[in-house]
């Protein structure tokens, strides 16, 4: 992927909240706990793909083009938390029974502002959900709302954050969130999107294509209240109780940065060297992995110490993703022009190995999803799993490529639609 298609494809990321052709799911209590006596495996090998649970079609944003083309899973929609799935349109959040395909439909209390253009070009996305950690884990989802003018109280466009129970698909509280000044009465959709959780913090950030401006709340989810707001701020990861994402200094600047700052107050730890593009990822849990453009026009690819700023590996440059495998890998591919597949030590950045590789004639798969050890994908000879440690082909057919996976289940693409199945070695 250029620079260039890389760059719009982060906008579009931006842009959109909702799901092209997505009808709306009833509305009805379902019975979200686990299921008495299931068999869990950590990470599965083997998925039953004759038990297949049809999802919702928001379940597939992002997946398949307008015209139902497969576009390289550019992002997984789904969260998971045991035998439930969540996924959020623009008007609500679904929790969904992935061993009964039964849908909690689950919507804001204020009324939510739509975009009548559900997709841009042939994409289409849903806003991102996270599932918090902790006794009793949250699943976290954001709405754009209009709250209707009452007496003197002119109508107001907010941000309503939802919780809800991840186990009971049961709302646990709202908090609703005053929109930036540069955002309000803006022509351009408004987009809010949970970044991340960690601990009794949650990290939310509101944003638009145009302005092209940003800002991040820190809220507590203990006490359902703001900790801390910054503007012209994009928060990313939270790693070792610092929050790193991109910043700027103005609205219309043409250059941005990393930089770090501390969860609980908000305070800038470092910022790094301004470039275009800039991009805060997943690097592991000693670091993020931050890339960009610096002023020279030269690309970067390196693992930063969250905490300070300071580099600690220089990556080879990757135009592709990578994912953290949960235990000691991080795994970077691509899945477009020519496909590859490499892996880091996360403990101190070192290359483990690589795909394609000439020299043992192995070839690299298309990557579907990377968890606990496990890289899930498929080659022409169809699904796969891979040692994320060591690259080796693991002996036993997964039998679906799944795009969202747990101990308990995949979820995969059958045509043009996602399927659950039920995890069996």
């Amino acid at each position: 992927m250029s620079r260039d298609v890389g760059r719009w494809a982060s906008c579009v990321l931006l842009l959109l909240g909702a799901v092209a052709g997505c009808s709306p799911q009833p509305d009805g209590a379902t019975s979200t706990s686990a299921k008495p006596g299931r068999a869990v495996f950590d990470p599965p090998a083997k998925f039953d793909a004759k038990a297949g649970v049809p999802m919702p079609k928001a379940a597939t944003a992002g997946l398949l083009s307008a015209k139902g083309k497969d576009l390289g899973l550019l992002r997984n929609p789904v969260k998971l938390y045991k035998d439930m799935a969540y996924v959020a349109t623009q008007e609500n959040l679904l929790a969904i029974d992935t061993t009964k395909g039964a849908v909690t439909t689950i919507a804001p209390q204020a009324k939510p502002v739509s975009n009548p253009g559900n997709s841009v070009g042939f994409f289409t996305f849903t806003h991102p959900v996270v599932i918090t950690e902790g006794a009793s884990p949250l699943a976290l989802a954001s709405f754009v709302v209009k709250q209707p003018a009452a007496g003197t109280h002119a109508e107001r466009v907010l941000v309503e954050l939802t919780a809800v129970n991840a186990a009971s698909a049961q709302v646990a509280w709202r908090l609703s969130l005053d929109v930036p000044e540069w955002a309000k009465d803006m022509p351009y959709p408004l987009i809010p999107t949970v970044a991340a959780s960690s601990g009794r913090v949650a990290l939310l950030t509101v944003g638009a294509f145009k302005p092209a401006g940003r800002m991040t709340y820190a809220i507590d989810l203990v006490d359902h209240r703001v900790l801390w707001t910054r503007d012209l701020l994009e928060a990313t990861e939270i790693v070792k109780g610092t929050m790193v994402g991109i910043t700027k200094d103005a609205i219309d600047s043409d250059y941005q940065a990393a930089a770090g700052y501390d969860l609980n107050t908000g305070e800038r730890r470092w910022r790094g060297e301004d470039s275009e593009y800039p991009a805060v990822g997943t690097g592991g849990p000693q670091f993020v992995h931050v890339r960009g453009q610096n002023k020279a026009g030269v690309s970067f690819d390196r693992l930063v110490d969250p905490q300070t700023g300071v580099i600690q590996k220089e990556l080879p440059h990757m135009d592709g993703d990578c994912e953290y495998d949960g235990i000691s890998t991080l795994v970077c591919f691509r899945n477009w022009k020519g496909l590859s597949v490499s892996a880091f030590d996360t403990s101190n950045g070192e290359l483990r190995w690589t795909l394609p590789n000439k020299a043992t004639n192995r070839i690299a798969p298309t990557v579907t999803a990377v968890w606990h050890g496990r890289i899930y994908g498929r080659t022409e000879s169809g699904p796969l799993t891979l040692d994320a440690r060591t690259g080796e082909d693991l002996p036993t057919p997964p039998s679906i490529a799944p795009y969202a996976v747990n101990e308990y289940v995949g979820l995969a693409l059958s045509g043009t639609n996602a399927m659950a199945y039920p995890a069996i070695g």
